[in-house]
């Protein structure tokens, strides 16, 4: 069993059910479909990337679970980018797609191929800079979440009937 197929599982049982993690019914399986979002996302745009397709939610599951498996450095990374954008933009109980505002680049809908939002985030240019300095430090892992993930979780997945 390797980390990413045990991750993955949970957060694509939550495509029939809009990528809500309450629909998975144990916390545990939230924690690990949250951190497969994290990893995917903050490798591969930041946290703010992260945060605007998955909610603040998925943030909590994530952060959560980080200190649960005992990486606690990325905890403390995640908690940072998400205390910098809660100065500046309540994303307590919206959806991921009302976090839109948040990315600096400009949006594309798929289907039209217009633009849904134009260049620039609603937080401050210093704001994002450092919040992905943090996504960064993030990607350089200073934790091993693969090897502190399969030795917290395995079990729980393995006894996992469903």
């Amino acid at each position: 069993m390797d980390w990413f197929n045990m991750s993955v599982k949970y957060h694509e049982q939550t495509f029939p059910h809009d990528a809500k993690l309450s629909s998975l019914p144990e916390e545990w399986q939230r924690e690990l479909a949250a951190l497969w979002r994290l990893e995917a996302d903050v490798n591969n745009g930041g946290y703010l990337q992260f945060l605007e397709n998955w909610g603040r939610d998925s943030y909590v599951y994530a952060s959560q679970a980080l200190k649960r498996i005992g990486a606690k450095k990325m905890a403390k990374l995640i908690d940072r980018c998400q205390a910098l954008v809660d100065e500046h933009f309540n994303s307590e109980g919206k959806s991921p797609g009302a976090s839109q505002k948040l990315m600096p680049n400009t949006l594309i809908d798929a289907s039209t191929g217009k633009v849904i939002e134009s260049e620039g985030s609603v937080l401050p240019d210093s704001i994002v800079d450092r919040i992905l300095d943090l996504s960064y430090e993030f990607m350089d892992y200073p934790e091993d979440i693969e090897k502190l993930g399969l030795k917290y979780y395995k079990s729980l997945v393995e006894g996992d009937c469903g």
